[in-house]
């Protein structure tokens, strides 16, 4: 149909002014493809638009009803006779399917599945083509005139820009979403703040959910967001790193930085770039490397665990070889004296040498394969009910047979019956341990032996006091370690002590020792009061 003049003036004037108004873009394409394919003459209108990486979608349709247009296609789909549209590029491409249409007229109608279109492309500003704006499906068959061709030319060249403006503001957002998403989800925390004046200029989600969210770092300084008792910039901060004599950017400083409001440790690097409104910015990455510290911090303890152990091991050695030699000397020595020797009283004093040192080597050997056991972890206990006072007696009836101790070992009177869940042979052990060190350096008064309830913590606090030479302040400490002998001249391995702390820590008690030089020393565990 053939519009008159005026007519066309009209409908151009209308169409013009509607995609200057204040309506969404969406309605003003909707109502343009309307009108058009009313003037026209058209069954159905459409545009076709790019995602920006594979397909182009159809954005908007009328009189698609029979759903005959394809949701989306490839653009690889597009060869370039239908991106050029058979004509020159944009400008609007009509054809109506008919014995005289060009063979390269058909492919266009037969991909869009009409017998008759108008289509305008619409490019970027690189030339790629980005969308169509198409009409298919005329009721007349005759052409436009030359007139109406203008027209629709000036009509769909408009139409076009508006839409194109659409598809650079919708790229925007897809750059902008898909930047915050990476920005989001890369597994860093990233904050950007004025290189000059410190204000805060951007935080990605993971920097800001610790701190409440995005609304904490809104109107402040960096120091302001990051801690709370800073009130100008941060002696640490690595602006100097950043940018040479002249201003000018240069490398990447990095360092390692502990938060502190939870002490988690992260590895921070930080930048200098322009920023998008042109001023120089300070930009800090952050990745989470408290699993990695951790990991360090337990390699360090390991390697001098290992160093210690290495130096345990040659202690062990040397101390050995020479506790092992000494008894064993002793016994070769007087056995042959002992052949050679017809006198009966010399004879039997070599024999209770021979016998001392026996007992000392064996109780050397003993304390040797216990040690080797609590290394490996394997040293058993066979736990059981047992009584507390009972133990005890039967402790102290050991000593009450020895007639060559210096002093009474003594029980203290009076003690209450308990009952606990333990190991008897390791608490004789201690308890043993503990007698047999206060006889060794007590020559007058008395060793006692004695128990009381701690309700507070709901343990027993076994101890045996002596009234011996008492330890110097400076080698308390030192008594529970591995072959410390505080005194030289005295029999025994050195291992003792740090044997029962062992045992004691494994029954989930606690061992210590109170002395005074002169008065004595009191030695004392602790042991659950549990009955099972």
């Amino acid at each position: 149909m053939v519009k008159n003049t005026e007519s066309l003036s009209a409908f151009l004037l209308h169409f013009l002014e509607r995609l200057n108004s204040n309506e969404s873009i969406e309605k003003k394409v909707t109502e343009s493809l309307m009108d058009i394919c009313v003037y026209c003459g058209f069954k159905r209108g459409f545009v076709y638009q790019t995602d920006g990486f594979r397909y182009f979608y159809l954005k908007e349709t009328v009189g698609n009803d029979d759903n005959l247009l394809k949701p989306r296609f490839e653009m690889s789909e597009m060869t370039k006779q239908r991106l050029d549209h058979g004509r020159g590029r944009n400008k609007p491409f009509y054809a109506n399917l008919s014995k005289d249409t060009p063979a390269a007229d058909a492919v266009i109608l037969d991909f869009y599945k009409t017998k008759s279109l108008l289509i305008r492309q619409f490019e970027d500003t690189e030339g790629k083509v980005i969308g169509f704006i198409g009409f298919a499906d005329r009721v007349q068959t005759g052409l436009f005139t030359d007139e109406e061709l203008r027209t629709i030319h000036l009509v769909l060249g408009s139409l076009s820009k508006e839409v194109a403006v659409r598809e650079y503001k919708e790229r925007e957002v897809r750059a902008s979403k898909t930047l915050g998403s990476i920005m989001n989800n890369m597994g860093v925390d990233i904050y950007v703040n004025s290189f000059d004046s410190h204000d805060m200029l951007y935080a990605n989600e993971s920097m800001a959910a610790p701190y409440g969210g995005i609304k904490h770092f809104e109107g402040k300084k960096c120091w302001q967001a990051l801690y709370t008792d800073k009130t100008g910039e941060c002696e640490f901060c690595p602006k100097k790193h950043l940018i040479d004599e002249n201003g000018l950017p240069t490398k990447v400083y990095s360092w390692d930085y502990q938060r502190p409001f939870d002490k988690c440790w992260f590895r921070v690097f930080s930048a200098a770039f322009a920023w998008i409104d042109g001023q120089m910015a300070h930009v800090i990455t952050s990745v989470d490397i408290d699993h990695q510290k951790k990991i360090e911090e337990e390699l360090i303890i390991a390697k001098e665990k290992a160093e210690n152990l290495d130096r345990l091991k040659s202690a062990f050695l040397a101390n050995m070889s020479h506790e092992i030699r000494t008894p064993l000397n002793s016994i070769v020595g007087f056995a042959s004296l002992l052949a050679e020797s017809d006198d009966k009283e010399e004879r039997q004093e070599y024999i209770s040498i021979m016998q001392e040192n026996t007992s000392l080597l064996l109780q050397l050997i003993s304390d040797i394969l216990d040690l080797s056991k609590i290394e490996a972890g394997t040293l058993d206990f066979n736990m059981g009910h047992l009584n507390v006072r009972a133990l005890c007696e039967d402790i102290i009836r050991n000593y009450d047979i020895k007639q060559d101790k210096p002093v009474p070992v003594v029980l203290a009177p009076n003690l209450p019956d308990y009952r606990i869940y333990s190991d008897k042979k390791r608490l004789m052990q201690v308890i043993t341990n503990f007698i047999n060190n206060a006889l060794k350096f007590t020559n007058e008064g008395q060793v006692l032996l004695e128990y009381h309830l701690k309700e507070d913590t709901n343990e027993i606090e076994f101890s045996v006091t002596d009234t011996g030479m008492g330890i110097a302040p400076d080698k308390v400490e030192m008594v529970f370690d591995r072959f410390v002998k505080l005194n030289t001249f005295s029999k025994g391995t050195g291992l003792g002590l740090s044997i029962c702390r062992s045992i004691v820590e494994h029954l989930n008690g606690v061992i210590g020792v109170e002395s005074e030089l002169g008065v004595g020393s009191r030695f004392w565990f602790t042991h659950p009061y549990e009955t099972e």
